[in-house]
């Protein structure tokens, strides 16, 4: 199996944020000019949550975010809207999460966020730390500016659900009953899924877990299709998949295969993941 570096992660993430705050940027300068324009202000009305944008890598927060130094423990960061956070697997409606920052000179080498340094992403404030911060890795990005990564603790219920992509598959596969290969084409682009064909005759598209909870994480989501057809879905998470049973296959992942899917294709896949994952470190 591929192994993502605790670097790599960290830099992939640093590397996202730009284009989101510009999209937030864009986003509030349309809100503001459409306000202008009307004639009188509307009734209030519940709060709704952003459109997910275009390509999705990683959760979002919803709206400004306090980030915790431990579960239920104390502040330690805040984050503003829609800024990317590498969240691990929720346990009790909490996750560890990674968070990135651009590092000055005496930030790098004394290996410390002091309390109310701004967290900084492509040179552009998106939060700020609420107390003193240990930096528990440095390193510089690709465009050469130091870097910081360390850990908080976040509520599963401050990130975007539109973001989540449990959440979204499940609703994706209500409206998207063929489960084509050219029906799911769509999904698979928005979370940029990568294409693996090692268990032939099946063809999947998966993405990683956070290097939050592991530095060198293995699969979190991989679409299994047969003959263009998705027959299944294997997750690091637990789902809920309309018309979807249950497997428990090796190394704590979840198959969720379809009532239609033929029982020997579900066996001789299963058998085929269990070996792969087994094999690799």
């Amino acid at each position: 199996m591929k192994h993502y570096s605790y670097f790599l992660l960290a830099l992939a993430l640093a590397g996202c944020v730009e284009n989101k705050q510009q999209e937030q940027q864009a986003d509030s300068t349309v809100q503001t000019v459409e306000k202008n324009n009307e004639p009188a202000p509307a009734p209030a009305t519940p709060a709704t949550s952003e459109a997910a944008p275009e390509n999705i890598i990683r959760e979002r927060a919803q709206g400004t975010v306090t980030l915790l130094d431990s579960v239920n423990g104390h502040p330690m960061v805040q984050v503003n809207d829609n800024v990317q956070l590498e969240a691990g697997i929720p346990r009790k409606g909490w996750a560890s999460t990674l968070v990135t920052t651009e590092l000055s000179d005496a930030q790098t080498e004394g290996q410390l966020l002091k309390k109310g340094s701004p967290i900084i992403a492509n040179g552009k404030t998106v939060g700020k730390v609420l107390e003193d911060v240990v930096i528990e890795m440095t390193f510089k990005n690709d465009k050469g500016v130091n870097t910081g990564v360390f850990h908080a603790a976040v509520q599963q219920s401050k990130l975007k659900t539109g973001t989540v992509i449990e959440t979204v598959l499940a609703n994706y596969l209500k409206e998207h009953t063929s489960r084509t290969l050219s029906d799911m084409q769509s999904f698979i682009k928005q979370f940029q899924l990568e294409p693996l064909d090692n268990n032939k005759p099946y063809i999947e598209y998966y993405n990683y877990e956070s290097a939050a909870d592991d530095p060198s994480p293995g699969y979190r989501t991989v679409l299994v299709f047969h003959q263009d057809k998705l027959i299944g879905v294997v997750d690091s998470r637990t789902l809920q998949l309309a018309g979807a049973k249950h497997y428990q296959l090796d190394r704590d992942y979840h198959g969720y295969f379809f009532a239609d899917t033929d029982e020997k294709l579900r066996k001789e896949y299963i058998t085929k993941f269990n070996q792969f994952v087994n094999a690799a470190d």
